[in-house]
């Protein structure tokens, strides 16, 4: 079964039309069709939107194992309120390399009073390699919030899909825009440029606002 014959199970599931599904989400129904169809990878805001509004198992989705439906996202725990933040995937801490699936229903419990604004908007990759070190190293759960605008990530450290490959850098804007840095924090790799076709390629996944270590 394909990711978009189980996008369509889950639709029969729901009891939902593609048109019903884009509404909720606040998508175009043209894209969603072209997710069903296998034509185009969901992108993160999608994916994530799915799992916290309909309790959707991403992992299963994109990967076939495990069940439709993940556990409940928010849990009480004495007296704090903790958030399922799903883990997506792995991202490159050093060249973009492709996504990794994370393994099944990979999950972060995370306080709520870390958390600000709409939760939906929070996802979770693993950091798979050592060029963010010594910050954040290979192993580590990064938390990242979806935004879309370049100028909200200047100066931060984000994770960008770069010609439908993904890495996590520092992004620093400059030339009015014109041009975007990637730079590692560990001095033994070397910073990527972006600019002309490969800037028009470039994407803004989200940026991140705390690391789990991997002890």
């Amino acid at each position: 079964m394909t990711l978009g014959e189980r996008l369509s199970a889950v639709l029969r599931k729901l009891d939902l039309t593609q048109t019903g599904l884009a509404k909720r989400l606040g998508m175009s129904n043209v894209v969603i069709n072209r997710y069903i169809k296998d034509k185009t990878m969901p992108d993160f805001n999608f994916l994530n939107r799915l799992a916290s509004v309909y309790n959707i198992n991403i992992n299963w989705l994109i990967t076939g194992n495990g069940i439709m439906f993940s556990s409940e996202a928010i849990r009480e725990i004495g007296a704090h309120t903790y958030y399922n933040v799903p883990i997506v995937a792995q991202v490159s801490c050093g060249s973009p390399e492709e996504i990794a699936e994370a393994e099944i229903e990979d999950q972060v419990l995370i306080d709520t009073l870390s958390l600000s604004g709409d939760f939906s908007r929070y996802f979770a990759f693993y950091a798979n390699g050592d060029s963010m070190d010594p910050y954040i190293s290979h192993g580590d759960v990064v938390i990242v919030k979806q935004y879309e605008e370049w100028e909200e990530a200047d100066e931060r450290v984000c994770v960008v899909r770069v010609d439908n490959e993904v890495t996590l850098k520092k992004v620093s804007l400059f030339s009015e825009g014109g041009k975007i840095l990637l730079s590692p924090y560990n001095k033994d790799y070397s910073p990527l440029i972006l600019e002309e076709e490969l800037l028009e390629k470039a994407q803004l996944v989200g940026i991140a606002v705390m690391a789990v270590k991997n002890l």
